[in-house]
């Protein structure tokens, strides 16, 4: 049977940081990507996937994230939650959701790290 969903955790060793590519059909989104996205772009490439979506899940003042940079590599939109120190992105209300081919992605506000 086809699974309708490929997930994989991206570790960077050194700032102890993670992140996910997270994908169904030709569609995926990127959390919380590090500062070297093109690891995401050769992802996305090898499953033949374009990333539509970047979610930031809160804000990291221990190492440089990449959204800025993936966003314009790859054309997604930037989402965060409802933290003013954000200069760019959208804010994601609680409880929308995103279609990411066969996946619903529900947004879900938890505050804490």
């Amino acid at each position: 049977m086809e699974s309708s969903m490929f997930f994989e955790k991206v570790t960077s060793e050194i700032v102890s940081h993670l992140s996910y590519f997270i994908g169904s059909g030709t569609e995926a989104v990127v959390v919380d990507p590090r500062r070297d996205c093109q690891v995401y772009v050769d992802i996305a490439k090898r499953e033949g996937m374009n990333v539509r979506h970047i979610f930031e899940t809160h804000r990291n003042e221990d190492y440089i994230v990449g959204s800025l940079e993936l966003a314009d590599l790859t054309g997604a939109d930037i989402y965060h939650g409802p933290w003013p120190e954000f200069k760019y992105g959208k804010v994601v209300p609680n409880g929308r959701e995103f279609k990411i081919g066969k996946l619903k992605v529900t947004a879900i506000h938890t505050p804490g790290h």
